[in-house]
């Protein structure tokens, strides 16, 4: 794979490397909607409250995804260089530095879930919910960092297929844990909220357990070293410098959903749900996303990695455009069909007009976000991951919560207004970051490898 991004065709290789991505993705949204689909059936109230938790449950896993992209921008620099040491001393660091991450998450999680939620707002017929699933979720933190620090590691090395097999293993044991832990089952008794919770743990850890695994064999292109497992100041720090940026803005972001979250919930239990399903949709659309930025973030790596600047700004620029134009397709479909979507998980006719409400001014501006997420890819490729950090706090902070907040309690526009405010954001937070983008001062490698490949 390395000879083909760095010579290949760059749409055809973009391709390979994003469809595995592109299924692995699908199959995570799949996680929210199976939840999504029995959690219906029990009532709006237990529909509502995984929604209220997510926004905390993935501001702690916010530090888990910036430091695994450090994990394969170094992986993909390293490997794009031929420098095979250096790769696996990065990844062992990773690893154990992401370990110690999880455990602090995981405790501050449980202890300040019902702190956390009441100053959400959250309604006081969800609250109890809402905490059980997020102590629930959070104990699950250590395998939920291992499963980041698997897929980033290999993404690094340009596999994206593996994580791809493991994901429809953890999907499929989903499938079967929901209903048995949601409902009941023989000996088992129905725990609803809570059995959705056990069975996102439990699945999301077959990944974890399998992936660490084949690291420690070294049978996917990298290989985890016992010697450098035991945290090292100077690797760390590089982990840090590279990883540091990103996860101040997955960490920001993560907080401004929070925030955002408390928007939502202000307007009471029918707004939360047809948002939570409405957030359960796009992320389908967002599938064509995360491909995309996956292929992109590993070919400029590399690219930049092995001194060929020039292909990592032609792979840059057609990628951004591919990217953008497949979103506005995908965008305009499900907008045009968001009422029968939205009766396929519930069949409350306040929350399917709410939620018609919300894709019909919302959906349009996904592919935006597209153009948003694909640039701050080529940025984190390239190691450069201030104007992506930068960029991002000023598209949620400064546009989403600012202009929701103004238009929906300021103005009093109600779910409109709020609605409203998110969609401007992703708008104009996309032709900012392309327009630094335009600059061209990504295209400076962060690292300088040792060209004498490991024995």
């Amino acid at each position: 794979m390395r000879k083909r991004i760095l010579e290949g065709p760059i749409l055809k290789t973009m391709l390979a490397l994003a469809w595995p991505v592109m299924v692995s993705n699908a199959l995570q949204a799949l996680y929210n909607l199976i939840d999504a689909f029995w959690l219906g059936k029990v009532s709006t109230q237990a529909l509502s409250a995984p929604t209220v938790a997510w926004p905390v449950i993935f501001t702690f896993m916010s530090l888990g995804i910036g430091f695994q992209m450090a994990g394969s921008t170094l992986v993909a620099q390293y490997t794009g260089a031929g420098d095979r040491r250096g790769a696996n001393r990065a990844a062992s660091q990773v690893v154990s530095f992401l370990f110690l991450l999880s455990v602090g998450a995981a405790m501050i999680s449980w202890g300040l879930a019902p702190l956390i939620l009441r100053l959400m707002r959250t309604p006081q017929d969800i609250f109890p919910l809402s905490v059980t699933y997020l102590r629930i979720v959070g104990l699950g933190f250590p395998l939920m960092y291992g499963m980041f620090a698997f897929s980033g590691l290999l993404l690094g090395v340009g596999d994206t297929k593996t994580p791809m097999y493991l994901m429809g293993l953890s999907v499929l044991a989903n499938a079967i844990l929901d209903p048995v832990l949601i409902f009941g089952w023989g000996p088992l008794p129905p725990l609803g909220v809570a059995g959705a919770a056990f069975a996102t743990v439990a699945s999301r850890g077959v990944i974890a357990v399998v992936g660490l695994g084949l690291l420690a064999t070294g049978r996917v292109g990298v290989r985890l070293c016992p010697r450098w497992l035991l945290p090292r100041w100077g690797e760390i720090r590089k982990i840090l410098q590279v990883g540091g940026p990103n996860a101040v803005d997955h960490l920001a972001t993560s907080l401004g959903f929070v925030v955002l979250m408390g928007l939502v919930a202000g307007f009471g239990t029918t707004v939360v749900a047809a948002y939570g399903v409405g957030q359960r949709l796009i992320h389908l659309i967002n599938v064509a996303i995360w491909g995309a930025t996956t292929a992109l973030l590993t070919m400029v790596g590399q690219n930049l990695g092995a001194d060929q600047p020039q292909r990592a700004e032609e792979i840059a620029r057609r990628g951004i455009r591919s990217t953008f134009g497949v979103l506005m397709a995908l965008a305009l479909l499900t907008v045009l069909l968001r009422v029968p979507l939205y009766r396929l998980f519930i069949s409350d006719a306040e929350v399917i007009a709410e939620g018609n409400r919300f894709l019909a001014i919302f959906g349009m501006s996904v592919p935006f976000f597209g153009l948003f997420a694909a640039t701050s890819a080529v940025f984190r490729g390239a190691g450069h991951t201030v104007p992506p950090m930068v960029a991002s706090l000023i598209r949620l902070w400064g546009l989403r919560i600012l202009s929701s907040w103004a238009l929906a309690y300021g103005l009093g526009l109600g779910e409109v207004g709020l609605w409203t405010g998110m969609a401007l954001s992703n708008f104009l937070g996309g032709g900012m970051l392309y327009g630094w983008f335009l600059r061209g001062t990504w295209k400076r490698k962060v690292v300088e490898p040792e060209r004498v490949p490991a024995p």
